[in-house]
């Protein structure tokens, strides 16, 4: 019984209570009296909590209308609906209050002179820029790529894994963080005696951690293009245009950031100039040296969840044959298996060819300060008077490397 329904079985018996008093032509008795104090307390609760949750129902219902949903904090679970995962950056922006309040407002288009300014649209957090919606789980998608020689055609095609699908997210709350970073790992557990006399040369071991403390600043990563007035008034058409240029470009940037990224000069610090990151010579062949690589993250407790390398040395991996002239991978003929050694391997554009990153990506995080948000304005050199609006996407995010001793920069170079 809900608490409505407990609500009007109270005051059915409040009327049945005094309905009887009345065709009796009585006073209440003390029981009544008793049942109806107690009745009147029980609907007053019932009243104020079906009033609580009124007004709950109502704040949800307009954060849900307005898009002004809290973004959790972990990436794994998200709990959407079946449209929330259907709409795209661009579709998100088009369906938003700001551009259909100023569509209904200009029905015939933007001409020359109309003045274009939208308020800022949040289109999505840092979880939705390189993935799309309705794409398969990544899960899904590692489970593709079979550590095996396909026998036959592979009729399948796996969306490609990009270095934002393999690395961690959340939030932060400030401009800055400090956390401490793991550079080394001494494990030096063993058996002991069970008893050790002052005299004996047996000691208890110690296992240490080396680190580092570090800082993690938010950044605002940006981009921006420009789009006619008659194209920013198609919406299907500025849907799918921001969908390429926007998922495509900032996330062009913040990879080169997490990689490159020099810590000076107002950028973060990526992987190749963190300290603390294990460092594998190059050993026999590019095979072997990935296995070392591999091995040095295991050894001090890694796992290894992918390796990072170039679309050149992407090309050369596919094309490796073992001394009967066969392909070590799936050959021409097949989309897969893009791993080695088992593990995924990662195309990664901003990772200069020769060079891999093999180790646990998870380690690698990025903290969302401010989700992906676009503005819309013409109000930019003289693109009022030649009918052109400048559309800039940005969000503001830190990069966090917790781990840098379970990553292994591999030089693939003879």
């Amino acid at each position: 019984m809900n608490l409505r329904q407990q609500l009007k079985t109270a005051l059915d018996r409040l009327a049945e209570i005094a309905a009887l008093a009345k065709s009796e032509n009585r006073d209440f008795t003390e029981e009544e009296i008793t049942e109806v104090a107690n009745l009147s307390a029980t609907a007053d609760n019932l009243d104020a909590q079906i009033k609580a949750a009124d007004d709950a129902q109502a704040s949800i219902a307009r954060l849900v209308k307005s898009g002004d949903r809290p973004a959790p904090v972990l990436d794994d679970v998200v709990d959407r609906t079946e449209q929330a995962l259907a709409d795209s950056l661009g579709d998100r922006f088009v369906k938003s209050s700001a551009y259909q309040a100023f569509r209904k407002a200009n029905p015939g288009g933007f001409g020359e002179g109309t003045p274009i300014q939208f308020d800022r649209v949040k289109v999505g957090t840092l979880r939705d820029l390189g993935r799309k919606a309705t794409a398969a789980p990544l899960q899904a998608v590692l489970d593709h790529t079979q550590a095996i020689r396909l026998p036959m055609v592979d009729l399948t095609t796996p969306a490609p894994i990009t270095l934002l699908d393999v690395i961690s997210r959340g939030q932060m709350a400030g401009q800055s963080i400090e956390y401490l970073q793991i550079t080394a790992v001494t494990r030096n557990a063993a058996i002991v005696p069970n008893e050790i006399l002052p005299a004996d040369s047996t000691t208890k071991p110690t296992s240490g951690l080396s680190t580092n403390l570090a800082r993690a600043d938010a950044y605002t990563y940006a981009d921006g293009f420009t789009v006619t007035n008659m194209m920013l008034a198609d919406a299907p058409a500025l849907a799918s245009y921001m969908d390429g240029q926007i998922d495509f470009n900032i996330k062009a940037v913040v990879e080169d950031k997490l990689i490159n990224g020099t810590g000076t000069g107002g950028n973060p610090t990526g992987i190749l100039n963190t300290s603390g990151v294990q460092n594998q010579a190059f050993d026999t062949d590019v095979v072997t040296t990935i296995r070392r690589a591999i091995g040095k993250v295991t050894k001090i407790g890694g796992t290894v969840t992918g390796v990072l390398v170039s679309p050149d040395d992407d090309e050369m991996f596919d094309l490796l044959k073992d001394a009967e002239g066969r392909y070590y991978s799936g050959g021409p003929w097949s989309s897969g298996p893009n791993t080695i050694w088992g593990r995924p391997r990662v195309v990664c554009h901003r990772l200069p060819a020769g060079t891999a990153i093999v180790g646990n990506l998870r380690t690698i995080t990025l903290l969302d300060r401010e989700g992906l948000s676009v503005l819309a304005f013409n109000q930019h050199a003289d693109y009022a008077a030649r009918n052109l609006v400048y559309v800039r996407g940005e969000l503001r995010a830190a990069q966090a490397i917790f781990k840098p001793a379970e990553l292994a920069v591999t030089d693939l170079t003879a």
